[in-house]
């Protein structure tokens, strides 16, 4: 049974170009051959388009698993492509202030033999929710933090397996992100490990990022504004309909699992 996962990350700069985010992740990236520049819906409605870091995952020694091991991370990122955008984690589809459109994987070599994944969003927020657009522009809210389901969690201790909410092993129970010596004397630190490689998809779907207040991964921040004024779709899930007519078309717009804008986009860059 999966159950939910949050953890926190920073907004840096809140203005951007399309093409910065375009020289920055290529020409396959967001950009001038997407829905930003052609009329993707008759039923529209106005974005900030924000540029952040959501997080990394960690190289550690072969006998060990990491809290995101480099190649769960790497199976497990798209999945950010059409999730919710919340605050606070309010897991609430009525709730919800936007979307994301895009997720891009960025290596990051520590040492020749050493790297990181860091995961870039693009995130749509909603210009119906003005407070907290106003508030990413002027950087009162900078950091974000991602939502996931996950159908396994590993001890970084002992190696238990927890597979259900609620079945924790005591080094997770009362212990977790305490250092405990090993057998041999080394200090290890307690964390959970979410998903597996060898699990499909790596055992897990991102689910949101939130606009939080206080980030766990410093690192995992607002970085630009790519547009201010983004056209895309008018969903019934990030702006208040004003009638039953309205509400039907906007849900219409709703793929499944993402949006229409992330099936025109990807259409678009094809």
């Amino acid at each position: 049974m999966s159950f939910n996962k949050t953890a926190t990350a920073v907004l840096i700069d809140p203005v951007y170009s399309v093409e910065a985010w375009e020289k920055l992740h290529g020409p396959k990236a967001f950009g001038r051959k997407t829905a930003s520049f052609s009329k993707i819906a008759a039923n529209t409605t106005k974005y900030l388009l924000s540029h952040t870091t959501i997080m990394s995952s960690v190289m550690t020694e072969d006998a060990l698993e990491d809290y995101w091991e480099n190649e769960v991370l790497k199976l497990a990122y798209k999945s950010f492509v059409g999730a919710f955008n919340f605050v606070e984690h309010l897991q609430n589809s009525k709730h919800a202030k936007g979307h994301i459109i895009d997720a891009i994987l960025r290596k990051i070599n520590i040492t020749p033999a050493v790297w990181v994944y860091f995961v870039d969003l693009l995130v749509a927020t909603d210009h119906a929710h003005t407070q907290l657009v106003a508030d990413i522009r002027s950087g009162e809210t900078k950091y974000m933090s991602m939502g996931c389901v996950t159908d396994l969690v590993i001890c970084s201790y002992c190696g238990h397996h927890v597979k259900e909410d609620g079945n924790y092993c005591n080094h997770l129970k009362y212990s977790k992100g305490q250092f405990i010596p090993d057998q041999d004397g080394v200090s290890r630190r307690v964390a959970e490990l979410c998903g597996h490689k060898s699990l499909p998809n790596g055992g897990v779907k991102f689910v949101e990022a939130s606009w939080v207040g206080v980030p766990a991964f410093p690192g995992a921040s607002l970085r630009e504004i790519v547009a201010n004024s983004w056209e895309g779709p008018k969903t019934a899930f990030t702006k208040d309909a004003s009638d039953s007519g309205q509400r039907k078309a906007a849900s219409s717009l709703i793929l499944p699992d993402s949006s229409q804008v992330i099936a025109d986009l990807h259409r678009l860059l094809k």
